[in-house]
């Protein structure tokens, strides 16, 4: 856990070059690992069980069929929600420009440099985190859509009836696809590609967004390019329906609802929408495998197997195994829906796939949490001397140049009882909002617990893996010798 920015330090590329894996396999390694106080198999086979108890809990006091809920507690805020947009508008523009500066103009060194830290920790994992457990705040902070407003304001100003946008029409057939290749490009630069820290691509990477993004939202309009096609918007959109706050449709209040609640009043997802919130498992899920013993001995074999050039086995294996990762994640569900439609009688395995698939959301932000926490606290500390230095001229706005990071806040024991209390607690909560849509969807409680049975299974399968997978590099098994 010493390195300071995934993998980028001179060490970990040393040895991404040894055994050609990509660098950010080597990101979240403890330098020690946690001694477990009895043997793995008690912690998985328990975490297993207290998912598949939680279907019988469920199946035993949800039992009536739900009326539709409401909206949930308004909290009127007009006078101060358009302020505090424009302030976060400005905010996020600002930082936007800090990233290019930084990645363009500022010091080589990722670990010395304000982009990295900010792109891959601060705003990919931190905002996350914010959105999932608060509220879609990105809706306020998106700088794209902040200039685009900006500049379609004043070409509103200047006469220009219809602003920037030519609002062509959006191709239906497309529906969310485009998300879903950004969404598996932009995690195959960060977990395979071994440059994804270097400032100045992260600044082209900044800049070229900004094109196809501005492009899109004037060929589209803004509100169908953002729906459709923007991969950060609908990403940061997802994971905002799982938490307690929610803006008013007519934007006047905030909106307190349980935790949840937003993924089971949505309605039925497209197919496209099915595709994306697997490709949201599967990635985090993928991160963990990379960071595996298994993993490095599949490219050995591979580099043994077929001679390629030093780093070609790592990307081959990282490109197949994130295409691979999401096309099994997409397999099983669709497998598990497909008994579920058996069972039901009445509905089409498509027609139960786009009903239940935002009930993963709670799954994927787990998985976030086991594998991103102790990175976001740990590494996260980098932003607060860059934030005084961040080009890496050594500088000291605000006098926090010369902040050390704590890299022993927290310890592999700790990382380790997070992620099997995230992932029981992610699959819980996915369980009983199935299980209070199924009673919601087919009526009777006899048909909701026979359609809950295959996603349980499912999701029984999903805690043995992510948390065989996480205990990989982190635990030391207890009876079955060390581990390293």
């Amino acid at each position: 856990m010493r390195r300071v920015v995934r993998g980028i330090t001179a060490r970990s590329l040393a040895a991404a070059a040894c055994t050609g894996l990509p660098v950010a396999a080597w990101a979240h390694a403890f330098g020690e690992r946690y001694e477990l106080p009895a043997p793995l198999g008690y912690f998985v086979g328990g975490a297993a069980a207290a998912v598949a108890l939680s279907f019988v809990v469920a199946a035993v006091f949800a039992r009536n069929v739900p009326r539709e809920p409401g909206a949930g507690i308004a909290i009127p805020l007009a006078p101060l929600i358009p302020a505090l947009r424009v302030a976060c508008q400005a905010l996020s523009v600002l930082l936007l420009f800090m990233v290019v500066a930084a990645g363009l103009c500022g010091s080589a060194n990722p670990e010395m440099n304000f982009a990295p830290v900010w792109v891959w920790i601060v705003w990919w994992v931190g905002l996350s985190f914010t959105v999932a457990c608060i509220g879609n705040v990105w809706a306020a902070l998106d700088p794209w859509r902040a200039l685009f407003e900006a500049a379609n304001a004043v070409a509103r100003g200047l006469g220009c009836r219809s602003g920037l946008s030519l609002n062509r029409p959006y191709p239906q057939a497309l529906g969310r696809w485009p998300a879903v290749v950004f969404l598996l490009m932009f995690v195959w630069i960060e977990v395979v590609y071994p440059r994804a820290a270097v400032p100045s691509l992260i600044a082209w990477m900044a800049l070229a967004w900004s094109a196809i993004t501005l492009g899109g939202m004037v060929w589209f309009g803004a509100e169908a390019w953002r729906g459709n096609a923007d991969v950060f918007a609908i990403y940061f959109g997802t994971l905002a329906r799982f938490a307690p706050l929610d803006i008013a449709p007519d934007g006047r209040a905030i909106v307190l609802r349980p935790p949840g609640r937003g993924l089971i009043t949505a309605g039925a997802a497209s197919s496209s929408m099915v595709a994306f919130v697997l490709a949201m498992l599967a990635t985090v899920m993928f991160d963990g495998l990379l960071g595996t013993q298994a993993m490095a001995l599949a490219n050995a074999a591979l580099a043994d197997w077929i001679t390629l050039p030093p780093l070609a086995p790592g990307y081959f294996l990282g490109t197949a195994g994130l295409i691979g990762t999401w096309l099994l994640f997409l397999l099983a569900y669709l497998l598990a829906c497909r008994t579920t439609a058996g069972l039901a009688g009445d509905r089409s395995t498509g027609a139960v796939a786009q009903q239940f698939v935002l009930t993963l959301v709670p799954i994927a932000i787990a998985y976030s949490v086991a594998h991103y926490f102790h990175y976001l606290v740990v590494q996260g500390q980098l932003i607060i001397p860059l934030l005084s230095d961040p080009l890496g001229r050594r500088w000291d706005l605000f006098g926090t140049a010369l902040y050390f990071p704590d890299i022993g806040l927290l310890d592999a024991r700790f990382v380790w009882y997070l992620a099997v209390t995230s992932i029981v607690a992610g699959h819980v909560i996915s369980i009983w909002l199935a299980h209070r849509l199924a009673l919601r969807e087919f009526g009777t409680h006899g048909k909701a617990i026979a359609a809950s049975v295959p996603l349980t299974v499912l999701m029984v399968i999903y805690t043995v893996v992510s948390l065989l997978i996480i205990a990989d590099p982190l635990v030391r098994y207890s009876g079955a010798g060390s581990a390293s």
